[in-house]
């Protein structure tokens, strides 16, 4: 077994209260924590994701709840767009492997090097930093560049970019210790272009931690029967504009719509919703997971979007959001392709992307449903995830990896 430091490396790692999107390095650390290993999760500084704004110093460990994090600075610019988050990545990346050369973050007796995509740059210096400390290092495949990256935003398979990053992939496929994936179906990605290096499979899980709850929400929605929200992402991508566009007028009176996110169609959504009158839309911008739990437990259901694209999705689909609707017990209204996904559950209502007719026939299917019939698909939901996907089913699988 292995007795030495674990380095998890995320250029968007989850840090909890300040960036709650995505808490899976989180909870492996604090699993690992408890059965006798020393984790650290290495994160930026200040990445687009967080949510709250935090002064912690650069390079040093800080704990938080329980677990070591070590904060790298990163290039801020004031808008978010492909280009500025690719230089924020190379950024990052750097600064981590500058703190590193010049011994800036000095770890002794490390086993594991553990690093996340979709960063490319930042898991080859991991590589780096493995070899150099003579540890393991487990890639871990979120999201699969630059494959993701020509799909959704039509980059061509010959553009510069995209070759250098398809080398990096293959070069960390292929001399990587471990290749872990929460997509489904990536063996299949890896079978294709014949690599071989061993895999696991481990699941996206949910964040369940013990929040005190508190009401601090002011909204009267008591005129409405039922709450729809969202979650997540307003990005053009994810065409959540499909909801103003379809929503049904008749339904107008009978079911708010909650909106939490951010976006580079956030803008556009708010103006769109006020030129179209719809009173029973509620638009907020991101908040920290307890706040999202409040929001949570005042709806009935929520709304899941997601692009149809089998040359991509055909290998796996784990959007956060899906799980966290889950395991709070609420059936989803999933706009796109559920078979795409690792779970299957009656309660996620399945609705054709981009087709006004299907949404607004499942939609107001789900506007005649009794609370209990609603209640019943949400609780199918939550015992799902939480056979599959808990937080102790993720960190079992990790712990064994470790052995």
């Amino acid at each position: 077994m292995i007795t030495k430091k674990i380095l998890f490396i995320n250029h968007f790692a989850g840090v909890p209260k300040i960036n709650e999107r995505s808490l899976r390095h989180y909870t492996l650390a604090r699993a690992a924590n408890s059965n006798g290993f020393d984790s650290y999760i290495i994160t930026s500084q200040n990445h687009y994701h967080a949510v709250d704004g935090q002064k912690y110093p650069s390079n040093k460990v800080i704990e938080i709840n329980d677990v070591n994090f070590i904060f790298i600075k990163e290039a801020n610019f004031k808008r978010n767009n492909l280009l500025t988050k690719f230089l924020k990545m190379t950024s990052f990346s750097f600064n981590l492997f500058k703190a590193f050369i010049f011994r800036q973050i000095n770890l002794k007796d490390i086993g594991v090097v553990y690093s996340s995509s979709p960063d490319l740059f930042t898991s080859l210096v991991s590589h780096l930093i493995a070899r150099r400390n003579k540890a393991r290092h487990y890639f871990e495949i979120r999201d699969i560049w630059p494959l993701s990256q020509q799909v959704l935003h039509n980059f061509s398979r010959n553009n510069v970019l995209i070759k250098i990053l398809s080398k990096i992939e293959f070069f960390l496929y292929e001399n990587s210790d471990l290749l872990i994936s929460p997509l489904k179906n990536f063996d299949k990605y890896l079978l294709e272009n014949k690599i071989n290096t061993p895999f696991q499979f481990m699941p996206q899980t949910y964040f369940d931690y013990k929040y005190k709850i508190e009401s601090g929400i002011n909204l009267d929605l008591s005129s409405f029967a039922k709450v729809g929200i969202y979650t997540g992402s307003v990005g053009n991508i994810y065409q959540i504009q499909q909801l103003v566009n379809f929503f049904p007028k008749e339904l107008k009176s009978k079911i708010a719509v909650i909106i939490i996110g951010d976006g580079d169609y956030f803008k556009e959504l708010k103006k769109s919703i006020n030129q179209k009158d719809l009173y029973n839309f509620f638009v907020f911008s991101t908040k920290n997971h307890q706040q999202l739990v409040q929001y949570f437990n005042i709806s009935d259901f929520a709304f899941g979007f997601h692009p149809v694209n089998n040359e991509l999705y055909k290998y796996g689909l784990c959007p956060l959001k899906i799980y966290d609707y889950m395991f709070n017990r609420l059936p989803i209204l999933f706009v796109g392709e559920k078979s795409y996904l690792d779970v299957k559950s009656d309660g996620l209502i399945p609705c054709k992307f981009n087709n006004e007719k299907d949404f607004k026939l499942k939609l107001n299917k789900i506007s005649n449903m009794t609370q209990s019939e609603l209640n019943n698909k949400g609780l199918e939901n939550f015992n799902v995830v939480k056979i599959n996907n808990s937080p102790e089913a993720i960190s079992k699988i990790f712990l064994e990896i470790l052995k």
